[in-house]
C-alpha cells in the first residue's frame, strides 16, 4: 500500500519541478474597454498584458515579444532582457479604429517566444459601434 503513495508524491514532485522550468509565468490581457457605442470615432483601445516571469531566470533569459490584431495586423517584434530579479513586465498595444456606420469586434494576441517556448494569449473583444 505505501509503494503506490510513494509513487504519486515523487511524480508530483517531478511535475512541480518541471514547470518551474518554464521561463514564464502566467501572462494576462486586458482592453481598457468592453464595448464602445457613440459618434466619437475613431476611437482609441488600448491592449495591456502582464507578462509574469518563473523566478530565477534561466541563465542569459531573453525573449521576444509581438503583437497581432484580429484585423491580421502584426506590430514590431520587441527583445526583452529582464533583469535578474524582475518578476513582472507590462507592455501596452494601441489600436485606434472606427469610422461612422462601421461595427468592429476587435481584439489582439500576444505572442511570446523564448528558446523552445512559445506562449500566446488573447485579449477579450471590444465590441465598437461607430454612428
Amino acid at each position: 500500500m505505501r509503494i503506490p503513495h510513494l509513487v504519486l508524491a515523487f511524480a508530483a514532485a517531478a511535475s512541480i519541478t518541471s514547470a518551474y522550468a518554464e521561463p514564464f509565468g502566467p501572462i494576462h490581457v486586458a482592453a481598457n474597454r468592453a464595448m464602445y457605442k457613440g459618434r466619437g470615432c475613431p476611437i482609441e483601445v488600448v491592449y495591456t498584458a502582464s507578462i509574469n516571469f518563473i523566478l530565477p531566470h534561466p541563465k542569459g533569459f531573453v525573449f521576444n515579444y509581438h503583437w497581432e490584431r484580429s484585423d491580421g495586423a502584426k506590430g514590431p517584434t520587441h527583445v526583452v532582457r529582464p533583469g535578474p530579479h524582475e518578476r513582472t513586465l507590462v507592455v501596452h498595444e494601441k489600436w485606434k479604429l472606427g469610422a461612422p456606420g462601421q461595427t468592429y469586434d476587435a481584439s489582439a494576441t500576444i505572442h511570446l517566444n523564448s528558446g523552445n517556448e512559445h506562449v500566446t494569449e488573447g485579449s477579450p473583444t471590444v465590441h465598437i459601434e461607430c454612428r
